[in-house]
């Protein structure tokens, strides 16, 4: 075979290879209704359930001695598997909302009009998609600040510092509803139809 033809097939195979990789990392990432359910949701109820269980008697504060050692290794691991997947969606060149099979929270009730307004299209895929493709780097922003919040957890937990862990996570929630405010279109819960199914998760 002459040699400018073997480097032509060469080259057509790492260009075939590269494609095939790439397909391969796209199918495998996760869509950002996923990585609500399956990342953000619980290890965000994982820590504020630690934080409500150690609130002191005046509610104002929490009490360091109701935090156990394995209740600081739980926030940590939490907290670091929430930043590790916000900084996955801050740099991710695109990210798709959900798979043609998964529903979101409030997409049974879309069109339909609630006690805070009638625009509920707003939490439908398509409609929560279009908003982040219209901003991606607002969407990247939000991302981050969930990460940089999510490393403030995992550092008080390092130190085990309850007034530290304390002021991170009274911050959380606004960090939250920060993003599910332009992009999923409230921070309130949607109306459902009676007799509805499983609800599904929020996306961020």
């Amino acid at each position: 075979m002459p040699k400018a033809r073997t480097g032509f097939m060469m080259a057509m195979a790492v260009l075939l290879l590269g494609g095939c990789g790439r397909q391969e990392q796209q199918a495998a990432a996760p869509t950002i209704n996923s990585s609500m359910t399956d990342v953000m949701e619980p290890t965000a109820q994982a820590i504020w359930d630690i934080m409500s269980h150690a609130y002191n008697a005046a509610g104002d504060g929490l009490d360091s001695t109701r935090i156990s050692d394995a209740d600081w290794t739980a926030i940590r691991t939490a907290s670091r598997k929430l930043q590790a997947r916000a900084e996955m969606i801050a740099l991710a060149d695109h990210l798709i909302v959900a798979a043609d099979d998964q529903p979101i929270l409030g997409s049974q009730a879309a069109g339909t009009q609630g006690d805070i307004g009638a625009a509920w299209d707003a939490v439908s895929a398509r409609q929560v998609q279009a908003r982040i493709d219209a901003r991606p780097a607002l969407f990247a922003q939000k991302a981050r600040a969930l990460a940089d919040m999510a490393d403030r957890i995992g550092r008080a937990a390092d130190a085990k510092n309850a007034r530290l862990f304390y002021a991170a996570t009274s911050d959380l929630d606004e960090v939250c509803d920060g993003c599910h405010e332009p992009f999923w279109g409230t921070d309130e819960p949607p109306p459902f139809p009676q007799g509805g199914g499983a609800t599904p998760t929020p996306t961020s």
